[in-house]
């Protein structure tokens, strides 16, 4: 059961749309989840309650129920690997600017739709004697290379606060209660896609990037 357990997030080491988390026995920050330390209810409380502003205790029940695979362009090759020896492959965008990634994490092909995406498991399985039709745009990779270095990641854009951490029972802490605000009223935030600075009135939802051509749509 993963009711009453807890990652303990740091959303100043988020990558792209990934949440960072601390990882097991302190041993610094990742954005994969099942390299995460598990806290008990006591323990995330415990964290939290001297907590920096950025650390923040999320429910694991609901990380795991929106977790995406992702794989870092960092662990998998630069360029197209095509060779008898396999008989299916994915394909990347190639890496043009810091735009083709959702921070170091590359954007599959779906062939049907000719969409991209994040989400490995939406990549298409792409046999052999097709490979040439995306050489072009893309680079193409066994799909086992790919699939063996696939982590499960949580975006910042699902964070909830009162139904990941409130409502799983955890106090808000009193320091943390007077969150950072302008003299309207509203409450600082970053936007998840873009990083820019977003002014709000609700302090505990994102509603949304005031900015026009945010970037690349979260997947």
């Amino acid at each position: 059961m993963e009711s009453n357990k807890f990652l303990l997030a740091c959303f100043r080491d988020n990558v792209g749309s990934n949440v960072g988390f601390h990882c097991i026995n302190g041993k610094g920050y990742s954005t994969n989840i099942d390299l995460a330390h598990v806290y008990t209810k006591d323990e995330a409380q415990k964290a939290w309650d001297t907590a920096r502003e950025y650390d923040q205790p999320i429910s694991l029940k609901h990380i795991l129920e929106s977790t995406v695979w992702k794989v870092d362009y960092q662990y998998i090759p630069q360029t197209s690997q095509i060779s008898d020896d396999y008989m299916h492959y994915v394909a990347y965008e190639k890496g043009i600017d810091s735009s083709q990634y959702d921070g170091n994490d590359v954007y599959w092909l779906d062939a049907r739709s000719g969409a991209v995406s994040t989400d490995f498991y939406k990549a298409s399985k792409i046999k052999l004697e097709d490979v040439q039709k995306y050489t072009e745009h893309f680079v193409l990779i066994p799909f086992e290379t790919a699939f063996k270095q696939k982590r499960r990641t949580f975006q910042y854009s699902k964070f909830l606060l009162e139904k990941m951490v409130i409502d799983e029972g955890l106090v808000l802490p009193m320091h943390l209660q007077v969150k950072k605000k302008s003299g309207t009223g509203k409450t600082k935030w970053n936007c998840p896609k873009c990083g820019r600075i977003v002014w709000q009135y609700n302090p505990y939802d994102f509603e949304g990037c005031k900015y026009e051509n945010c970037g690349k749509g979260i997947n």
